[in-house]
C-alpha cells in the first residue's frame, strides 16, 4: 500500500501510518541504540501481532520500563511458540527505557486492522532500509506482482512456487488472487491451501522470516517458506555448503512433505539481478552455463524453474532486459525455446525498479512442452510494452486522481498494466490456450 500523504521532513507519528511510525522511532532511538534496526522493529511487531491475535491487550507501557520490557519479551516468546521461525531472537537488545519509547508508540496502532497491503509495504520498506538492494536483490512492486498474478491466472488445486521468494510478495499476491477469484472464504479452506499448495524458497534469512510473518498474517497458518539455496541440485550434495543443511534441495524437502512430488504447476519469481556463479562443479550441472566459467545467477534461475515445473506448467520470472536482447545470451534463449513455449513478453518502463537501480527489466511467461509434444516451428507470441510503470524519474510511486478509497496498490498506482491483462486474456482465446489442461 502506498501511502497517500506526503512525507514530512520531520517524522511525527501517525496513527494507521507505520512507515512514518518506524521513521520516528528511528529518529528518537534506533540510530542512536547501536542495534540493528530492522531485527528490533520487528520483534516488536511480532509480538504487537501475537498481543492482538490472542487479545491479551498487554503490548503497553508498564509503571516501570523493567516491567514493559518484561511482558514484551514474554509477549516475544509466546510468538515464536505459536509461529516457530518467524523471530531470530525472543528478546529485545534494546535498553528497557529505549524500548518503552517503541513500545508508547507502536501501542497506538491496531496492526491487524491494517490491509496486508499496508503490512506487506512496511515489511519491504523496513527490509530495503537493511541494505538488501546491495546484493542485487530488489523488492518488487506489487503491482508488478498482481501483473504476473493476473496473466498466469493460478488456481487453488495448483501448486506454486517461488524459488526467490523475498518477502513473499508473490505468494501472497498469489494467495488473495485465489480467494478472490475463487470465492475462497472457509478459513480451513484458506489454511489448507496456504499448507499444501504456496511454497517459498529463499537463501536470505531475514527475508524468509517476513515472509513467514507475512504468510502467517494473510492465510492464518504456516506457509512452506524454506530458508534454502533453490539453486542446489541433487548431484551438487556435498559439493556447496548451504547455511541450514548442506543437501537440502528444493526436491528434497518436497518430497518429504508429500507423497507425489511431481513438480509445480505455477512458478512466479524476480530472481536476484546481480551476482555471478563461478564454482565449476556448479555451473557444470547446469546446462544454460554453456561451459563458460562465470555465470549470472538469474540465467541458472531460469533453468532451475524449467526444471521444478510439471510439464505444462507455467512460469512468470522478472529478467533484466539484456537476457531478452543481449547477443551474449542467444544460447540462454534458443534453449528456452527448446523447452517451452513462450506465452508472452512484457516489458517495463525503465523507472520500475527505481530508486534501487535504473536496469530496465522485462517479464517473461512461458509454459513448459510435455516431452511427447513437438513444439510447431513458428507460432504467436504476445509483445507489450508498458508506458506507465507508475513510477518517476526519483522512484517515487505516481497516484491516480483522484484516489481511490481501496488499500492496494494495483488500483493506486497509476499504471496501464490493466490493459495489458486485458489484451493478453484476448490473446489467449485467439491462441486457443487454456491454463490448467
Amino acid at each position: 500500500m502506498i501511502s497517500k500523504k506526503g512525507m514530512a521532513k520531520r517524522h511525527h507519528n501517525q496513527t494507521g501510518n507505520l512507515q512514518s511510525l518506524f521513521l520516528r522511532m528511528e529518529e528518537l532511538v534506533l540510530a542512536n541504540s547501536g542495534e540493528d534496526e530492522f531485527e528490533e522493529v520487528f520483534k516488536l511487531l511480532i509480538a504487537k501481532l501475537w498481543d492482538e491475535r490472542s487479545q491479551q491487550s498487554r503490548f503497553h507501557c508498564y509503571s516501570t520500563n523493567e516491567a514493559t520490557f518484561a511482558a514484551i519479551t514474554k509477549l516475544m516468546q509466546q510468538a515464536e511458540k505459536e509461529w516457530p521461525g518467524v523471530l531470530n531472537e525472543v528478546k529485545s537488545r534494546l535498553t528497557p527505557e529505549h524500548l518503552s519509547i517503541c513500545v508508547e508508540a507502536i501501542s497506538k496502532h491496531t496492526i491487524s486492522n491494517d490491509s496486508l497491503d499496508v503490512i506487506d509495504s512496511f515489511f519491504e520498506f523496513i527490509v530495503s532500509k537493511s541494505a538488501k538492494s546491495s546484493k542485487g536483490q530488489y523488492f518488487t512492486p506489487r503491482h508488478v506482482v498482481e501483473l504476473c498474478v493476473r496473466i498466469l491466472e493460478p488456481a487453488s488445486h495448483e501448486m506454486i512456487l517461488d524459488p526467490a521468494c523475498g518477502s513473499g510478495g508473490f505468494l501472497l499476491h498469489t494467495l488473495r488472487f485465489v480467494r478472490r477469484n475463487e470465492e475462497l472464504n472457509n478459513l480451513e479452506e484458506v489454511q489448507r491451501f496456504c499448507s499444501e499448495k504456496l511454497w517459498g524458497f529463499d537463501i536470505d534469512a531475514r527475508a524468509t522470516r517476513v515472509a513467514k510473518a507475512l504468510m502467517l498474517l494473510a492465510g492464518d497458518g504456516s506457509s512452506n517458506i524454506i530458508r534454502l539455496n533453490s539453486l542446489l541440485k541433487s548431484e551438487m550434495v556435498g559439493l556447496f555448503n548451504n547455511t541450514d543443511d548442506p543437501n537440502l534441495t528444493i526436491e528434497d524437502v518436497c518430497r518429504s512433505r508429500m507423497k507425489r512430488y511431481k513438480g509445480f504447476d505455477v512458478i512466479l519469481t524476480n530472481p536476484p539481478f546481480a551476482g555471478e556463479i563461478r564454482e565449476n562443479y556448479f555451473l557444470n550441472c547446469y546446462t544454460v552455463a554453456n561451459k563458460k566459467h562465470r555465470v549470472e545467477r538469474d540465467i541458472l534461475f531460469m533453468e532451475r524453474c524449467i526444471e521444478l515445473l510439471k510439464p505444462g506448467g507455467r512460469l512468470a520470472i522478472v529478467l533484466p532486459h539484456n537476457k531478452f536482447a543481449g547477443n551474449s545470451f542467444s544460447f540462454l534463449r534458443e534453449w528456452i525455446l527448446k523447452k517451452a513455449r513462450v506465452l508472452a513478453v512484457i516489458g517495463l518502463g525503465r523507472h520500475t525498479f527505481l530508486p534501487h537501480t535504473h536496469q530496465k527489466a522485462s517479464i517473461l511467461f512461458l509454459q513448459k512442452s510435455h516431452p511427447s509434444t513437438k513444439l510447431l516451428p513458428d507460432y504467436n507470441i504476445f509483445f507489450a510494452i508498458s508506458e506507465r510503470d507508475g513510477k518517476n524519474s526519483k522512484g517515487q510511486f505516481i497516484l491516480r486522481k483522484p484516489y481511490f478509497e481501496v488499500d492496494n496498490d494495483w488500483d493506486i498506482v497509476d499504471h496501464d498494466f490493466s490493459e495489458i491483462t486485458e489484451n493478453f486474456a484476448r490473446f489467449l482465446i485467439q491462441e486457443n490456450i487454456r491454463f490448467g489442461e
